[in-house]
Order: C-alpha cells, then sequence, then structure tokens
C-alpha cells in the first residue's frame, strides 16, 4: 500500500516513464485488489522483455485495473481474469472478458477519456479501446527508447 502511494505522489507529474516502472506499480496495485477478491481475481503479466525500457505515461495502467474492478462481476463461481501484456509491435494491451455487474456502479466515463487524452497530450498518439460484447481491449502504443 505504502508504494502505490508513494509512486502516485513521485510519479504524478512524471510525463513519461520505463514499461517497466510502471508495471512494478500495476503489480503492486493489482496485488492489493487480489487480495481484496481472494481466489476470485487474476491478474496475468506477460510483458517481453525487450520493452521494459519503452516509455509510457505514468499511471496509464491504474484507471484500466481501476475500471475493470468497477465494471465487471467478481465471484467465487465467476473469476475475472485480466491480462496486460505487449505484442510483438510494441503495443500495451490491457484486456478481460465482459462480465457485467447487475447493477451498474455509477460512472462518468471520465478515467478513460483522461487516458485517451494523456496518451494524445504527451504521446501525440491515440490508444485503441475495443468491445466486442465478450471481451474489453485498451491497446496502448509504447514508446521505444531514445537513443
Amino acid at each position: 500500500l505504502s508504494y502505490t502511494f508513494r509512486y502516485i505522489i513521485q510519479n504524478g507529474q512524471n510525463t513519461l516513464i520505463p514499461l517497466s516502472e510502471e508495471l512494478k506499480f500495476a503489480e503492486a496495485y493489482s496485488y492489493q485488489y487480489s487480495i481484496r477478491y481472494a481466489d476470485k481475481l487474476f491478474f496475468d503479466f506477460q510483458i517481453e522483455d525487450r520493452f521494459c525500457s519503452w516509455a509510457l505515461p505514468a499511471l496509464s495502467l491504474q484507471p484500466l485495473i481501476g475500471n475493470t474492478v468497477k465494471h465487471n462481476t467478481i465471484t467465487k463461481s465467476k473469476p475475472l481474469r485480466v491480462t496486460i501484456r505487449t505484442t510483438a509491435d510494441g503495443w500495451l494491451e490491457v484486456l478481460n472478458p465482459i462480465a457485467p455487474k447487475l447493477e451498474a456502479e455509477p460512472s462518468t466515463g471520465i478515467g478513460l477519456e483522461n487516458l485517451k487524452n494523456r496518451w494524445r497530450l504527451i504521446t501525440g498518439h491515440e490508444i485503441e479501446v475495443h468491445n466486442d460484447g465478450k471481451t474489453f481491449l485498451v491497446r496502448m502504443p509504447l514508446q521505444p527508447p531514445t537513443k
């Protein structure tokens, strides 16, 4: 818990951060949810080592992890598995099956919109959001290290 707060305070104003640093935060942040939803919520990190020095806006994964928990049913009979992975062409993807809650929590949609705007402002690139009714996928283009 202290690590996640420290990361937010130290990196909230940073623009770009190495993927390796963002992943340390995401693992600590997702661990808190894993404890809360013991044996019902799982996170799979499938990250190619070659992308660990590539950059992304700090705190990009936090709203996506939070949204996954906020918008999906997580029960013993219907556990939820979130995958965070890199692709061969340098994208970071966060995906989960869609399991809508019976009673949806109030949502303004601001979190995802803010993430889109931050990416556009900081990197000049767009993120992609895909929802086919079965899977929710967010794709973010990682920034290669400067030489």
